[in-house]
């Protein structure tokens, strides 16, 4: 059946591209295509012996091609000189022969015996053929060779005596057996260059993998630590996908491992932030429920004053009922008293919760510190307390000198209701820190601060005095924060010492 027969009309029959699509991909397309994907996958060790490899095989192959060329044109070059000069050898012989027309020598002369010569003629002075390698051309008058003969292969040598021209030798050479000589030592040189291009070869991988292994042993090792440490952290179960395949060399599989520790600790980091914050949050709600206690705890305490005092007016009015020696003037004493402490009170409250806006200027420490000592200087002698200032007068810092005259005047005060009176001794010290940092120490000789709350002195409404708002050092605290610096409560042997670390320069952020 013809194939006009089969294909029928009205039956589609399907076309040569769906056919091509639904072939097999052949065998060296997918290899081809799986190339770098397989090139990725070994190690950095079997790369470096692959370009050790590669790198021979080209330098093999630079020699190969120099010995193809050079090598075989001077090979070549040699043996056309041998022909040559037996082209002259064969000339010299023929002179007294042709003169003597001895036929059997010049038959000799033109059969050398040599497989690298063709044929040989010998033509006397008049063109004739007097000798040759072929018998037929005896007698025959000389023809110019053929042009399928290369000039390379023909050789010629005239015949004289002296001066005189007797003829001429044609030689020529053949082409197959000076191609096959000069094969056959080219073989030779191939061989032994073969076997020095394995020994290189060799040496060459021995040293790939020395250096190799020395360049790798310290990235192996990183790697190791730092894939042991995403198994530890549980970071291998939380995968990502654009981060590289961890199959391949060592530097792509520490790429890897660093890509992937770089994501994870972005992430913890933002989830230490978050949690940061939380706390901060609850740490804020939390000194604010204190806060409000306090408060609410002080205006009880007073309420319940005024209170009881206004019960008394309100009963006995301007008579004394006979409750012992109290009179209206002292409840309503009473009454001011509260109502200063509460005035006092709501007004601490409203002084620290305000944001400090601070005017930084070049300050003279000592000088700051002198002033404070004679504002304070009727307090000191009403109370009988020493003061003693220590300075140098050439110490400065970038402050806001009022604020910091407002905290020495908070721990100054303090001072002085803990010291014993009389007999009561405060130090007032200032003294460079670290480069960068001066620091400014309140001492007295107080019975100190009780052990339990020394990790909560600073916190708004703790104090340690029958007396007070608990406001003092928390606004110490937050003037030195303003400052970029911090207070500490050192230990001392006797009473309390309280530090101001202040930096001499503010960073941008600050100003």
């Amino acid at each position: 059946m013809s194939r006009e027969l089969v294909e029928l009309p009205g039956i589609d029959q399907p076309s040569k591209a769906s056919a091509a699509s639904s072939a097999p991909t052949p065998a060296r397309t997918r290899i081809f295509r799986s190339w770098p994907y397989l090139w990725q996958r070994l190690s950095w060790r079997s790369k470096s012996m692959a370009f050790v490899l590669l790198l021979v095989a080209l330098v093999y192959a630079l020699i190969a091609v120099f010995l193809y060329t050079s090598v075989r044109a001077d090979l070549t070059s040699q043996v056309q000189n041998e022909l040559a000069r037996l082209t002259e050898n064969i000339a010299r012989d023929a002179a007294n022969p042709i003169l003597l027309k001895d036929g059997g020598k010049l038959a000799q002369l033109a059969h050398p015996g040599n497989p690298l010569v063709r044929s040989v003629e010998i033509v006397d002075r008049s063109g004739v053929v007097v000798a040759s390698t072929q018998l037929s051309q005896l007698g025959e008058p000389a023809r110019l060779p053929p042009r399928s003969v290369s000039q390379a292969d023909l050789f010629r040598a005239a015949i004289a005596a002296g001066s005189y021209d007797l003829g001429t030798v044609w030689l020529q050479g053949n082409r197959q057996k000076i191609n096959a000589l000069v094969d056959e030592r080219l073989n030779r040189t191939t061989s032994r260059l073969l076997i020095l291009g394995a020994i290189t070869a060799l040496l060459g991988l021995l040293g790939a993998y020395l250096v190799s292994l020395a360049i790798t042993r310290p990235v192996l090792r990183l790697l190791h630590d730092i894939e042991g440490m995403e198994q530890r952290l549980g970071l291998e179960d939380r995968r990502d996908p654009q981060a590289p395949d961890r199959h391949g060399d060592e530097l792509h599989r520490l790429e890897r491992a660093f890509r992937m520790t770089e994501v994870r600790l972005h992430e913890h980091l933002q989830e230490l932030q978050r949690l940061h914050q939380r706390q901060q949050d609850m740490q804020c709600m939390a000194t604010i429920g204190e806060m409000s206690s306090q408060v609410a705890h002080e205006i009880r305490n007073a309420l319940s004053s005024l209170r009881g005092a206004a019960r008394y007016l309100v009963r006995y009015g301007g008579q004394d009922a006979g409750k012992g020696n109290l009179v209206p003037e002292d409840f309503l004493s009473i009454i001011e008293e509260e109502v200063q402490r509460l005035y006092d009170m709501t007004q601490g409250f409203l002084d620290f919760g305000r944001s400090y806006r601070p005017e930084y200027v070049d300050t003279a420490l000592c000088a700051l510190l002198q002033r404070c000592v004679e504002r304070h200087r009727p307090d000191f002698e009403g109370h009988g307390v020493e003061v003693e200032l220590d300075c140098p007068g050439d110490l400065h810092a970038i402050v806001d000198p009022s604020l910091i005259a407002q905290a020495l005047s908070n721990l100054l005060l303090n001072a002085i209701d803990a010291v014993p009176q009389p007999g009561g001794r405060i130090a007032l010290r200032a003294r460079p820190e670290t480069p960068g940092m001066v620091c400014i120490a309140v001492r007295d000789n107080g019975p100190g601060v009780p052990a339990d709350k020394r990790s909560a002195i600073f916190k708004p409404y703790v104090t340690t005095k029958t007396k007070g708002s608990g406001l003092g050092l928390a606004m110490v605290a937050k003037i030195m924060m303003v400052h970029e610096g911090r207070v500490e409560l050192k230990d001392a042997d006797q009473g309390a010492e309280f530090v101001l670390h202040i930096p001499d320069r503010l960073s941008s952020d600050a100003v």
